[in-house]
């Protein structure tokens, strides 16, 4: 089964109403389609202080995860 890759622009963006969530095949399809949603006019009215998002770049691409690839367990055993 091929990986989906995800990301929620509210992560990047710091606007916890938008639930938009972008998925793609690779990070660079979830990159452009991020980039794409960004210019859109809907965006544009929520994101308007975001005049080019290529200069984003790094900050999506550290928001971008794989589907399904959730680390459980992390914590260490408790004592009794």
């Amino acid at each position: 089964m091929p990986d989906v890759y995800y990301v929620r622009p509210s992560n990047f963006l710091s606007d916890s109403r938008d639930k938009t969530i972008i998925q793609g095949d690779s990070e660079d399809d979830v990159l452009q389609k991020v980039y794409d949603y960004l210019r859109s006019p809907e965006a544009r009215l929520r994101y308007p202080a975001v005049e080019d998002p290529t200069e984003l770049e790094n900050n999506i691409r550290k928001c971008i995860f794989v589907k399904g690839n959730k680390v459980f367990g992390t914590r260490a055993p408790q004592e009794h």
